[in-house]
């Protein structure tokens, strides 16, 4: 389908951390997180999708996101996240250095959206993985966090990832 996939086998570090999700209390895996496009800061549509048992998937898109594409694993770029209360760390497979993890780090907020930082905290920001000291720097930067809103569609269904 022209994105991106791991190999078999593929070591995911992020994969051994995964505990399957009982609530969909802080990520609702019956919606998507879908990013509007924003003409300031040059980003497109794009929506992730996460699945109870730790994968994810996400993919930019024309316009709003339809259930046969968000339906079909096929389609998004792939990886793996992991909860910490409401933090989530994703490990994302990219084509980078001919296949590689990049991470990814953000935060529900008390809109139930998904915020996504710009880099990863641990470098840039070095403040780890704290939910609060996230929430400070969002607030403080010239570009702010991308905000995914939480959407319902009707008629997602779940198939099994292959990654």
């Amino acid at each position: 389908m022209g994105y991106a996939r791991p190999p078999k086998n593929y070591h995911f570090s992020y994969k051994n951390q995964v505990s399957l999700l009982r609530s969909t209390e802080v990520i609702d895996t019956t919606a998507i997180y879908f990013l509007h496009d924003d003409k300031n800061y040059n980003r497109s549509n794009a929506y992730i999708r996460f699945y109870a048992d730790g994968h994810f998937k996400t993919q930019a898109t024309k316009a709003y996101p339809i259930k046969e594409e968000v339906n079909n694993h096929a389609y998004g770029i792939v990886g793996y996240y992991i909860l910490q209360e409401n933090t989530v760390k994703m490990q994302v497979y990219t084509n980078v250095n001919g296949g590689s993890n990049q991470l990814e780090f953000g935060f529900v907020d008390e809109n139930k959206n998904l915020v996504v930082m710009h880099q990863n905290p641990r470098s840039t920001y070095k403040i780890g993985f704290s939910e609060r000291a996230m929430k400070r720097k969002a607030a403080n930067r010239n570009v702010p966090p991308l905000v995914y809103e939480k959407i319902k569609i009707d008629g997602l269904t779940y198939i099994q990832p292959n990654w």
